[in-house]
């Protein structure tokens, strides 16, 4: 009797300590997902270090390029020479022209 108790003592305790590694706040399932996070967070930073060496480069070349700092202002802010004439079409009627100019194809 004694040898069934202590077997089915040592099962139950054998089967809590299965299910406390496996699905306790500090189990398996946890780590897995904590370990998924952290690579997602580690591609993430490779891609904003990549980001940063990309922006140092374009402020550098802004600084020791005169026309590439032109090249950006006429782009971003829309400054035009004198004798420029600059065309702005809105967003819509952009993407409808290019419909009608596929369809009459």
């Amino acid at each position: 009797m004694w040898r069934w108790l202590l077997l089915a003592v040592a099962v139950l305790a054998f089967a809590w300590m299965s299910w406390e590694l496996t699905f306790s706040d500090h189990g398996y399932r946890v780590y897995q997902s904590e370990r998924a996070q952290l690579e997602r967070l580690e591609d993430e930073l490779k891609a904003m270090k990549i980001r940063r060496e990309w922006l140092a480069k374009e402020i550098l070349r802004f600084r020791d390029d005169p026309a590439a700092l032109e090249e950006l202002v006429h782009r971003e802010l829309g400054y035009v020479y004198p004798d420029e004439y600059m065309l702005i079409i809105p967003e819509g009627e952009r993407d409808r022209e290019k419909s009608e100019g596929e369809k009459s194809r």
